[in-house]
């Protein structure tokens, strides 16, 4: 049987909705939690990332032992620009998704929106980033003490990976190649470690495992015409995109970001 402290505050009413805070937010939709049960109550002063774990079942009915991450506005994709739209989201918005496809058509780095190569949107990255900010190309597992050591010191990748149907990660080979924003972590009480990710196909936080996510970047090997796209020509970069200049074990570390990171007490 369960004891309820008498000093305890009381749950908050569903649903929880969470107003945007900034300027930028405005065309945003407030993130609406609607949980019946006690899953993932432990989250219930930040709702996109009580709906994300919730969804995604992951910390049900345990605080994590770490968890922090920047409330990044989401925007979604209009056609296959998914990855000029995680460096829109890196970005506040400025400059929005439609600027950085101008930029990126003149640098010849895309035809559509398409970007297959990480070296191509590193260098959007580093012309584009403000002030003090920092970035570079990590090539390699992102399953490592570089990747966790950078987002615990508030930084963000962008990463290349295949999309399931739910968008989560898996191995597809690169027929299924999607870009995402990390903008943070959490570390469950089993020591299982996940990434917090926003992506233009959805208005959802995502959390995945950091393993899964590193074996998908590893996996991307071979380009497949999108079945939304039949008849549309996609550049790849010399060599393809499991080529130096395409996506396969690449991604982009970014640190020196203005924004305040949420770091929630978890004890």
């Amino acid at each position: 049987m369960s004891h309820v402290s008498p000093v305890s505050p009381p749950p908050p009413p569903p649903p929880m909705m969470l107003s945007p805070g900034t300027p930028a937010a405005a065309k945003e939709l407030p993130v609406v939690v609607n949980i019946t049960t006690d899953e993932c109550s432990w989250a219930w002063e930040y709702p996109e990332l009580q709906k994300g774990c919730y969804l995604s079942r992951v910390c049900q009915y345990t605080a994590p032992k770490h968890c922090q991450y920047y409330s990044v506005n989401s925007i979604l994709q209009v056609g296959p620009t998914c990855g000029l739209v995680a460096l829109s989201m890196l970005l506040g918005g400025h400059p929005p998704a439609a600027d950085l496809l101008k930029d990126a058509i003149a640098q010849e780095y895309t035809l559509n929106g398409e970007l297959f190569s990480a070296q191509y949107l590193f260098e959007l990255t580093r012309k584009h980033l403000p002030g003090p900010g920092a970035c570079q190309l990590h090539v390699g597992p992102l399953n490592s003490k570089k990747v966790k050591e950078l987002l615990k010191a508030g930084g963000c990748l962008l990463v290349p990976y295949d999309a399931d149907v739910n968008h989560a990660p898996c191995l597809k080979s690169g027929h299924r190649a999607h870009w995402a924003l990390i903008v943070g972590y959490l570390v469950d009480t089993q020591d299982q470690y996940y990434v917090l990710a926003r992506h233009g196909k959805t208005r959802n936080l995502a959390v995945w495992s950091l393993d899964a996510l590193s074996e998908s970047n590893a996996n991307l090997v071979e380009f497949a015409q999108p079945k939304g796209y039949p008849d549309d020509d996609f550049l790849q970069p010399p060599g393809g995109i499991g080529g130096p200049l395409g996506i396969n074990e690449r991604s982009i570390l970014v640190n020196g970001l203005p924004q305040q990171v949420i770091h929630l007490r978890c004890s």
